[in-house]
This record gives structure tokens, sequence and C-alpha cells, in this order.
């Protein structure tokens, strides 16, 4: 196996890793999203389950320039 090919199986490999933590990120904010649903849907409690989610996709989208 050539090093260029070692290259591109590591970039798949990478590639993949960064696809399937966007999809538990994705799936993690849908259930914090279906659980505030079945406590209630007040303001108090959306402004918390909203700071959540963005606290989530921050940490995500540092993940990924890093």
């Amino acid at each position: 196996m050539t090093r260029d090919e070692k290259v591109q199986m590591y970039q798949r490999g990478q590639a993949n890793c960064y696809y399937k933590i966007g999809k538990l990120v994705d799936s993690l904010c849908d259930s914090i999203l279906k659980e505030s649903e079945a406590l209630g849907d007040d303001e108090a409690n959306r402004a918390v389950v909203l700071d959540h989610i963005e606290r989530i996709k921050k940490a995500h989208k540092q993940l990924l320039e890093a």
C-alpha cells in the first residue's frame, strides 16, 4: 500500500468519524427537545433547553475545527 493510499484511508476514516459524531449530536439535540416537550413548554424550560443545545453544537463545531 502506498503512502497516498494510506493517507486517503486515514482521511476517509476521519470523515466517517466526524459524520458519526455529527449524527450523535443531532440525535442528542432531538432527544433533549423531545424530553423538554414532555416536561412542558414553559418559557424558562425552553430557554434552558435551547442553551444546552447551543452549547452542544458549539462544542461540536470546536471539535470539527480542531
